[in-house]
């Protein structure tokens, strides 16, 4: 038996012609992605934070972008020191002690978090001044040197 020729008929393929009017129409949605701004703060969850909390009627992408870098720029001076304390404490994890220290030990950024308290942190190191007495001459001599025993006081009545 001979095999029978099957052929099938190929359309020929239109020529793909660029329409003469088909320009890409612009999008007035701000582009605010992480590739467009450099940051790695996500600005679209910032937005929604501040539209949340009410902080302005309108909220500009620009305004957004700028909190995002601000924030951004915070966050790697304050986890540099911190990581620069953790070190210096022979650990390598940072902990909250370790923030509250390099936040404590830099001049610049201990007024921006005054009046923060960080649940695990501890206290700061230090004697405060109104606790350190003044010291003269007498100030390490024990009691019986002092004049202060109490054969020197009934003494002295």
């Amino acid at each position: 038996m001979a095999a029978k020729s099957t052929s099938i008929a190929m359309a020929p393929t239109p020529a793909l012609v660029p329409a003469e009017n088909s320009t890409k129409v612009k999008s007035k949605f701000a582009n605010m992605t992480n590739k467009n701004t450099g940051l790695v703060f996500n600005c679209y969850s910032l937005r929604r934070r501040m539209k949340a909390s009410r902080v302005g009627r309108f909220i500009r992408p620009a305004s957004v972008v700028y909190l995002g870098a601000v924030l951004e720029y915070l966050l790697a001076e304050v986890l540099e020191l911190a990581g620069n304390c953790a070190r210096d404490n022979k650990r390598k994890i940072i902990k909250p002690r370790h923030v509250i220290m390099a936040v404590e030990m830099d001049d610049e950024l201990k007024p921006l978090f005054s009046d923060v308290i960080m649940p695990g942190s501890g206290v700061v190191p230090g004697v405060h001044t109104c606790l350190i007495g003044k010291r003269d001459q007498d100030t390490f001599r024990g009691w019986a040197r002092q004049g202060l025993s109490k054969a020197q006081v009934g003494a002295k009545v």
